[in-house]
């Protein structure tokens, strides 16, 4: 297992950034692997998407949104307690993101220095996944 499974930067014309992207990290080796008209997202053939290109949402700045991988919901869900517990913004209550993935489970909360911690593991088949 990894510490860090994903960043996303915030950028004001993703088609650009998207065309300036697709060929560098073609030189990398990677590809587009993630395309919505609000996200897009570049991975090595056979990994999974790491380095992710949002739609900038806070006009007032760049919001940097880093994710780390944890072993299972009950520390997603210890996370979101501590987070709590140390008076931090919670983005978003930890859950199933079917969205991002069948079985995508996480707790998104602000961090001191205003940037979008995520905390995700893959979800279990056998545990509930309510807070």
């Amino acid at each position: 297992m990894t510490l860090l499974d994903h960043v996303v930067l915030q950028v004001d014309d993703l088609n650009a950034i998207g065309d300036w992207y697709d060929q560098l990290v073609s030189l990398a080796g990677g590809t587009r692997t993630f395309d919505t008209p609000t996200l897009i997202g570049y991975a090595l053939p056979g990994q999974p998407t790491q380095l992710l290109f949002s739609r900038a949402t806070d006009p007032g700045g760049r919001q940097t949104h880093v994710a780390l991988r944890v072993e299972d919901e009950a520390t997603v869900r210890r996370v979101h307690d501590l987070a709590i517990a140390l008076g931090a913004e919670i983005l978003h209550e930890p859950r199933l993101w079917p969205e991002y993935g069948p079985d995508y489970y996480a707790v998104f909360i602000r961090d001191p220095a205003g940037n979008n911690l995520e905390f995700k593991c893959q979800a279990s088949t056998t545990e509930e996944h309510s807070s």
